[in-house]
């Protein structure tokens, strides 16, 4: 998408050919304020620049970068989370079972990793206790949802910012 900032160079017919295709099929209708397709390119560049740093790991090895570091982790992750807020019980057979794309053994072994490096931990889920012994309910550690709830609460913020320059 051409940058209103560099006007100093004129797109090629194919790349503008590209652009309006790519922007003909841009849901901007749901945006939650008004823009034309010719002024998109430039606010989504602005908006872009805003956002790239909430994507990129900073150094060290922490719970939120592990979770997200692969598609399985970040499945297994994201249903571990979700069980915590919905104060649902999960334990390794319910994932498997909810990630039929993935074996029982590859769902126990992320658990276990998870596990081992503390960014789960098998307490009861958060409304009521587990009645069977066997049953070791998985949730997030305190840290990883502080991470992951202030990277959604930083995302959150900064397009806040972008979306009240443009109301």
């Amino acid at each position: 998408m051409s940058l209103k900032i560099i006007k100093t160079f004129k797109l090629s017919d194919e790349d503008l050919k590209r652009e309006k295709r790519i922007t003909s099929k841009l849901k901007l209708n749901k945006l939650p304020f008004k823009t034309s397709k010719e002024n998109f390119c430039s606010r989504y560049s602005e908006m872009f620049k805003e956002i790239v740093p909430l994507f990129k790991y900073k150094e060290g090895e922490y719970a939120m970068k592990w979770c997200l570091s692969t598609e399985k982790r970040m499945k297994v992750f994201l249903l571990i989370f979700e069980a915590n807020q919905l104060e649902k019980e999960i334990y390794k057979e319910k994932i498997a079972n909810k990630l039929p794309e993935y074996s029982y053994k590859t769902v126990a072994q992320i658990v276990d990793e998870g596990l081992s490096r503390n960014f789960f931990l098998t307490l009861s889920p958060r409304a009521y206790n587990v009645k069977d012994g066997k049953v070791r309910n998985i949730r997030p550690s305190e840290d990883l949802v502080i991470e992951f709830i202030n990277w959604h609460i930083d995302l959150i913020s900064a397009l806040s910012k972008f979306q009240k320059k443009y109301i």
